[in-house]
């Protein structure tokens, strides 16, 4: 089986690297300053809140000027991949324009794991390179689009039509992140996507307990991958990689069609740090 042979070298890898827990340093937030000041009010809310997935939180308020303060916001989520579905999805944020909410203006940012909400009198403007100079030196920074959409194939992508999975996928219930990406060629459209990040196999199992299974026709079907039809003439194959990470492939083309770019999927993917 294709996705077999490189089983032992992920085994040998995982097992060295799998293990390793990343040490987590605690945040002191009345050392955290705007422009060398520190802020006046610091609050920590650690509860279970409204929104999903969010861990932490965090409210900063700063003295600016005389009779104006910034106050930050600072949703802390489980990881990138909620964060950034928050960000893209929840209808609050409009990227980097801001937002005039009462008397109030608001900008956004969105850094790893979390979302920085900055508002201030109305009356004045902050200059949105002071705001993103204060997330970079925030504590634990790393910046940049996540790195796991970038294994994903690149050519052939339909600019703008990517999406994030985290609580369904492919209208079946999932309980993990997936990443999806639409690609067109030719007048045909197809669409690849992986798991954020490792699956446990009953997970993965469970979820695809649930789609409606069919046998392709014109290929050899391959034991570790799953055939399915997602209505209207789509076929689709998924498939868990060595090592638990999944890709799915589903689209308007046969079945030759659709294992090429699964394989390829899959290569790229496998082939990754992420």
């Amino acid at each position: 089986m294709r996705f077999l042979l490189a089983a032992l070298l992920f085994s040998a890898a995982f097992t060295l690297t799998g293990c390793k827990e990343e040490v987590v340093v605690p945040i002191n937030y009345q050392d955290i300053s705007y422009k060398k000041i520190k802020p006046i009010v610091v609050s920590v809310d650690s509860s279970k809140n409204k929104i999903d997935f969010v861990e932490k939180e965090i409210r900063l308020r700063y003295p600016v000027v005389v009779g104006d303060t910034l106050d930050v916001d600072i949703l802390d989520f489980k990881s990138d991949v909620y964060a950034l579905d928050y960000y893209m999805n929840s209808g609050r944020f409009q990227g980097s324009n801001t937002i005039l909410r009462g008397d109030f203006l608001e900008q956004s940012i969105r850094a790893d794991s979390r979302i920085f909400i900055f508002s201030h009198d109305s009356f004045r403007r902050y200059e949105r390179g002071d705001l993103e100079d204060y997330v970079r030196n925030f504590p634990g920074y790393k910046g940049g689009f996540p790195q796991e959409f970038l294994s994903l194939p690149s050519e052939k992508r339909v600019f703008g039509k990517f999406s994030i999975q985290t609580k369904s996928f492919l209208g079946v219930k999932s309980t993990f992140p997936t990443l999806s990406q639409t690609y067109q060629s030719a007048g045909l459209t197809w669409n690849v996507a992986r798991s954020w990040d490792v699956v446990e196999q009953q997970d993965y199992l469970q979820w695809a307990k649930t789609l409606k299974k069919i046998t392709p026709r014109g290929i050899m079907a391959q034991s570790d991958c799953i055939y399915f039809t997602a209505g209207d003439d789509t076929r689709g194959i998924a498939t868990q990689l060595a090592g638990g990470r999944v890709v799915v492939v589903w689209g308007y083309l046969d079945w030759f069609d659709l294992e090429r770019k699964l394989f390829a999927a899959s290569d790229r993917v496998f082939d990754s740090r992420f």
